[in-house]
């Protein structure tokens, strides 16, 4: 079974599958803010393309920013990654009043080879308005081996990142009071983050109950997933401590494009 957690800009995070079958075996799963991905963007064959090689290194990647009205882009895009992918959907985000401006959907694509989806996924019940756009989480298992896990999206709001970042702590609580995932012990909140440079400084997120002894931060906050000249640690992954004895130990930052490929 394999174990992976790793980050990129596109962060990667990779997991160790509870009873490997070898020891090279690990799951990567990655966080990919794919910026502004509309019907523009899906309309260039060289763009698509490229996205799609770097999506397929992966075995599960939860992507950001989808921004197409219609709904229709994550469909093509799977259509594109092919044969032996499947995905879990999120309907459009920003369903307060307030942020219907900012709607966005959220993905998860998976290799069925090595990733079964355990539900169909749900949006944060954010009935207090803590987000522009709604988390997007969903349960999933590793095939060979069983080791489960809930998966939190997340596209914060710049200029709210810490408030929104620090409401990840409820989001989890949340869904660890759903009935459907009583006996889940591992959630991974994964996703632009803005949690860094302008919007949030380290003092901020270390006073986090987000950064209390019952969660890791996979990515730190000297790590650099900026595509930009500027050194910022915008994508995170952070876990319940529970993950730690399936993570594998090392992430990374997928460095495949510069934003001039895109």
């Amino acid at each position: 079974m394999r174990q992976v957690l790793w980050v990129c800009v596109f962060s990667v995070l990779a997991l160790m599958p509870a009873t490997p079958s070898h020891a090279d075996d690990v799951i990567r799963i990655a966080t990919f803010n794919i910026r502004i991905f509309g019907k523009t963007k899906m309309g260039r064959p060289d763009v698509v393309q490229t996205l799609a090689d770097i999506v397929r290194k992966y075995d599960l990647v939860a992507v950001q920013e989808i921004k197409d009205a219609s709904e229709q882009v994550a469909e093509d895009f799977l259509a594109e990654l092919g044969m032996g992918w499947d995905m879990v959907e999120s309907p459009r985000t920003g369903r307060n009043p307030d942020d219907t401006s900012s709607r966005e959907q959220y993905v998860y694509y998976f290799r069925t080879d090595t990733i079964s989806a355990l539900d169909d996924g749900v949006l944060f019940d954010d009935t207090n308005d803590q987000f522009q756009r709604e988390p997007w989480l969903a349960r999933f298992q590793v095939l060979d081996g069983n080791f489960t896990f809930v998966l939190i999206n997340i596209h914060t709001k710049p200029d709210r990142a810490v408030e929104e970042v620090a409401a990840l702590h409820d989001v989890i609580e949340w869904a660890q009071s759903r009935p459907a995932w009583a006996a889940e012990d591992d959630f991974i909140a994964l996703g632009d983050f803005n949690a860094s440079c302008n919007y949030a400084s380290n003092d901020e997120l270390d006073a986090l109950d987000l950064s209390g002894s019952d969660y890791f931060w996979i990515v730190p906050h000297e790590a650099d997933t900026n595509l930009a000249s500027s050194r910022c640690a915008y994508d995170r992954i952070v876990a319940t401590v529970g993950v730690v004895e399936d993570y594998a130990g090392f992430w990374d930052v997928d460095r495949a494009f510069t934003l001039g490929n895109l």
